[in-house]
């Protein structure tokens, strides 16, 4: 069903903390819908692990997010 751009101009006029909230909740509807994938689930499991692993032992850098998206407006915003 598509959305209607009446009912999209009034979700856009939401607050930036209700339309978080709405984002939220939609996106954890589709997690609803089916029951996970368990050989998914488990090498998922598995690649948590070894990622806390690594930087538990200083294996990998840790780059804080805020740097990373401010690399990347930089790289993307020139002009190619």
């Amino acid at each position: 069903m598509p959305v209607s751009a009446e009912l999209r101009r009034e979700l856009l006029s939401l607050s930036p903390e209700e339309r978080e909230a709405l984002a939220d909740e939609l996106y954890d509807s589709l997690d609803a819908q089916e029951p996970p994938d368990p050989e998914w689930q488990s090498a998922w499991t598995t690649e948590i692990q070894s990622r806390i692993a690594d930087v538990e032992q200083g294996r990998v850098e840790l780059i804080d997010a805020d740097d990373v998206h401010r690399e990347l407006r930089v790289k993307y915003s020139k002009p190619r």
